[in-house]
């Protein structure tokens, strides 16, 4: 028995780059034969063992094999399934690779062998039809194939091969997107944030998955293997390029859970008409009629439509999805990242890059690494091109404020001392030509971008620094408020006819945006004070609208206030409060002190708002370190009691403050047309009001802010400081751990509402949420997670298992 080869004698065996390239192609077709799921009755044909060409080891082998029992037509096709042993087992150049490829294809298509489409909510909801219990994590091969059923063909890439409906498709863009094999679910416990995973199974009785479990134990005597996966690495024979920290294979996973189908038809549709012609070859091959695009593509289903994506390169996807959010016809509003859900642990490549679609088009991230930086300082490497002495000299110009012996030194001085925004706005738009390169080098679909912020938040967006949530949500109602200020000050007690024309061409739209303001913190404090968050099914997440159309915890949080405004039976008097219709800038302001009633009235029943014993956490009274706080089903009831008297003394004030003040009135005199003069005097007092009783929303954490992680610091034994701040400089520091971890609020990782007078515990913790706009993407995901129905005698074992968490937690879960 020869010893095993290293990886620089296999180099000296096998040279050359046909036979790399033909064992690569090989090894891909290997890969997706050992994951696809066989039925029982599933066997090796003659047609598909003949296109394997054995070496001579191979030849010795497959004797070796049917002397333990493993009949021919196994015994030859197993040394494709193990080719890279001591020796090679099978000659990749002889070898029909090709034919072998048409035959899988073929078998693909009529579903003699299977691959779960694992995409969006297919087999998700599926799977809830099937009674099998929180126990069963791993199914039967002949539950699998029930489910499968009926079911579209997985779509996968390994190398250049593509799988799906059209059976195995050919294209010249690598990729590395594993066959998958679990698709996840939820358990009863609406208190258990794992997410569990039932697995589909190939048939093991199959003569081709006996054959293998012999041929393993042959295999092991035959002794060490040689070191092939030293001559992969050596020659990058890899189905993709993993290293790449642009690249992201995982583009695959937004496209099947991100996309609605008019979605995906429609960038099917934009790939068909630029991609050269090259994707409408493949349409044809596949049997789709020529015609237009939209036409071509509108009868397709995910899966066709995925598939067919796939053959087209990552940049022209990443161009086609750029331009269809730019144009609106993938709509993603202000504030929203969309991310894969089934998928949402799927990372690819050495960086675990996971795939967002934001407004600014598609990035890759990493929760494992830091990679925006680093991007950065390569962009700015790019962009000057510092091989060349006249652009160092040009860089070295630019930086000349920066006290540092070298360039490089200036430039990292620059970049940890500037933010991110100032340095790209700084170098990004100091000359047309550094555009140009960061366009081509980060993927920036430059057409559809019309002005400096949006070049600058792009850019940002795509080396993965955080856009949205820098932004301020009331930067427009300040400016305009000074705009009012100002136009006010500087007219007469009695304006002329131009001087209130003048005031009036701000106040329309100031006091829209006051109205605005009002209404979306009214009904965001109402719900955050009364929803009960631990027991949702998306535990602190406010979902709210785009629009005029209220989002769920927006149209939750209008019922609650009037139910209560029903409940104190109004007066119906000139001053009675009204929540049908929409909310105006009068029912806004007074509906702070209906919110505060509201609480108060809860305060005097809190014992019929007791948490069931039934929904309390599994793990409550089972250990000391963590305690649990929200015992009542209203979450205001569990705030400190000096936190909750300052709510409603807080929320009383802005009533107090906007109603006294007259502020709808004064708003009245400016929209509406009238005989008598203007007061002007109570315009002034109003501004004045307006600014009080916003700045005390605002400190109290009322209105929407977004908050970020802006710093943190780690000490020796492990205790951590973290610093959240706003977009208007506002701040508050967790410290972690905490006793408060396994309560579901939002990870400090994330963007996320801070509501600051909301205190449950001391110094700083804190009710926190995170957001969604309602978009056709939140429509998608709109009920999702689905709870399958309590069963205790297998929800114990589940929990006791505890199987890995896939998606919906990430690697700071510690730190909530």
């Amino acid at each position: 028995m020869p010893e095993p080869m290293t990886a620089d004698e296999l180099a000296e065996i096998y040279p050359g780059d046909d036979f790399r390239d033909s064992l690569a192609d090989l090894l891909d077709v290997q890969l997706l034969l050992i994951e696809c799921k066989l039925r029982q009755d599933y066997r090796i044909s003659k047609e598909m063992y003949e296109t394997v060409h054995l070496t001579e080891a191979g030849e010795r082998m497959v004797q070796a094999f049917l002397r333990k029992g493993i009949k021919y037509p196994e015994a030859r096709f197993m040394c494709l399934l193990r080719i890279l042993g001591n020796e090679l087992l099978a000659d990749p150049i002889q070898t029909d690779t090709q034919r072998l490829i048409e035959i899988i294809s073929e078998q693909i298509r009529d579903t003699t062998i299977r691959f779960p489409y694992t995409y969006g909510r297919l087999l998700y909801d599926r799977l809830l039809t099937f009674p099998f219990g929180e126990s069963r994590t791993v199914l039967s091969s002949k539950e699998t194939f029930e489910v499968l059923e009926g079911t579209p063909q997985g779509v996968s890439q390994v190398g250049r091969l593509v799988t799906g409906p059209y059976g195995l498709l050919q294209t010249p863009h690598r990729r590395s997107i594993h066959p998958a094999d679990e698709v996840p679910f939820h358990c009863s416990d609406i208190k258990c944030t794992t997410v569990h995973s039932r697995t589909f199974v190939t048939d093991q009785t199959a003569p081709i998955n006996e054959a293998r479990d012999i041929a393993e134990k042959v295999l092991l005597k035959e002794g060490q293997a040689s070191d092939w996966n030293g001559y992969i690495r050596r020659f990058n024979m890899y189905a993709s390029m993993p290293w790449n920290d642009l690249k992201g294979d995982s583009l695959a996973y937004l496209l099947g859970d991100a996309l609605t189908l008019a979605e995906m038809r429609a960038l099917a549709a934009w790939l068909l008409d630029r991609t050269k012609n090259e994707l409408r070859q493949v349409a044809a091959k596949v049997g789709i009629r020529p015609g237009p695009a939209a036409a071509m593509v509108s009868t397709l289903g995910p899966a066709e439509l995925l598939q067919l994506m796939l053959m087209a390169s990552d940049q022209a996807i990443a161009n086609g999805l750029d331009s269809l959010v730019a144009d609106g016809t993938i709509l993603v509003p202000l504030g929203q990242v969309r991310r894969p859900v089934i998928n949402g642990g799927e990372g690819s490549g050495w960086y675990g890059l996971r795939p967002e679609l934001g407004r600014f088009g598609i990035r890759q991230s990493s929760s494992e690494f830091s990679l925006a930086p680093q991007r950065l300082r390569r962009l700015v490497g790019q962009m000057y091109m510092l091989h060349k002495e006249s652009e160092r000299d040009e860089l070295d110009w630019q930086l000349r404020g920066e006290d540092a012996p070298t360039l490089d030194a200036k430039i990292e001085s620059y970049l940890q001392k500037s933010s991110p925004r100032e340095a790209v706005s700084s170098l990004l738009l100091a000359r047309k030509s550094n555009f140009i390169v960061a366009a081509s080098k980060i993927g920036l679909a430059e057409d559809v971008l019309l002005t400096d912020e949006d070049r600058v938040n792009a850019v940002l967006w795509k080396l993965g620094f955080p856009v949205e949530d820098l932004l301020d949500p009331h930067r427009d109602f300040w400016s305009l408020h000074e705009k009012m200020g100002q136009v006010t000050r500087q007219s007469p007690i009695n304006p002329s006819a131009t001087d209130a024309e003048n005031i009036r061409r701000y106040a329309a739209s100031f006091f829209v945006k006051l109205e605005d303001l009002l209404r979306d913190s009214l009904l965001y404090t109402t719900w955050a004070l009364t929803h009960d968050h631990f027991a949702s099914t998306r535990p602190f997440v406010y979902r709210s609208g785009v629009g005029e159309k209220l989002g769920p915890s927006e149209g939750e949080a209008l019922n609650r206030l009037r139910s209560a405004d029903a409940e104190s039976g109004g007066d119906g008097g000139e001053h009675s409060v009204s929540f049908e219709g929409k909310l105006t800038l009068y029912t806004a302001s007074r509906g702070f002190q209906v919110l505060a009633d509201l609480l108060s009235s809860f305060e005097a029943r809190a014992e019929q708002y007791i948490r069931p014993t039934t929904d309390l956490p599994r793990w409550l009274g089972q250990q000391d370190l963590q305690e649990f706080v929200f015992v009542h089903t209203i979450p205001f009831l569990d705030l400190l009691p000096e936190s909750r008297e300052s709510i409603v003394r807080q929320l009383r004030n802005v009533s107090r403050i906007l109603v006294s003040a007259e502020v709808s009135d004064a708003r009245n005199d400016w929209f509406h047309a009238r005989r008598s003069p203007v007061d002007i005097e109570r315009l002034r007092r109003s501004l004045e009001a307006v600014r009080d009783a916003v700045l005390l929303i605002q400190d109290g954490g009322y209105s929407r802010q977004v908050y970020r992680r802006v710093r943190n610091e780690t000490d020796e034994a492990n205790r951590s400081t973290y610093v959240l701040a706003d977009a208007i400089g506002q701040e508050i520091v967790f410290f972690r751990p905490s006793r408060y971890a396994w309560n579901n609020l939002p990870s400090l990782f994330s963007s996320q509402h801070v509501m600051l007078s909301a205190r449950f515990a001391e110094p700083t913790e804190v009710l926190r949420f995170k957001f969604e706009v309602e978009s056709p993407y939140t429509d998608m995901w709109q009920d999702y997670p689905v709870r399958l129905p309590s069963t205790a005698t297998t929800a114990g074992l589940l929990h006791a298992n505890l199987p890995t968490q896939r998606h919906d937690l990430s690697h700071s879960q510690h730190l909530k």
